[in-house]
């Protein structure tokens, strides 16, 4: 997965963001993983088979883990920019951010620092959600 990687659904970008906000405190919690798992059966609901769900996130974790900061910013802007005339749910991406960074009950300052910056790459106002 190179920066200028465009995912092939709306759904993968939100999984990539769900695994970028888990991971950012440096280690992505069983809790953490239970949550965003939860979260793709919601946004991949046409995948039934649970192992496929997992298969699709270990699969999208280990790509994740070989990106550099820089690599990971310019992956959320330009799908951002791909999806964002798909009606982005600000509201619900932002409540799917915070349940996974809450989920294993304590908040990292760098999780808080991830959410901001991704409010500023996807250009959400506090008004939008």
């Amino acid at each position: 997965m190179d920066k200028h990687h465009i995912f092939k659904n709306y759904e993968s970008f939100i999984l990539f963001l769900l695994i970028h906000v888990g991971s950012s405190d440096y280690s992505l919690k069983g809790s953490e993983i239970e949550v965003i798992l939860s979260k793709m059966e919601d946004y991949f609901p046409d995948i039934e088979d649970m192992d496929q769900l997992q298969s699709k996130f270990v699969s999208l974790k280990d790509d994740y883990e070989e990106l550099s900061d820089s690599d990971i910013n310019h992956i959320i802007y330009h799908n951002y920019l791909q999806y964002k005339n798909d009606n982005i749910n600000a509201n619900r991406i932002m409540n799917d951010l915070q349940e996974v960074i809450m989920a294993d009950g304590f908040i990292h300052d760098m999780e808080t620092k991830t959410i901001e910056a991704i409010k500023k790459l996807l250009n959400i106002r506090e008004s939008d959600y």
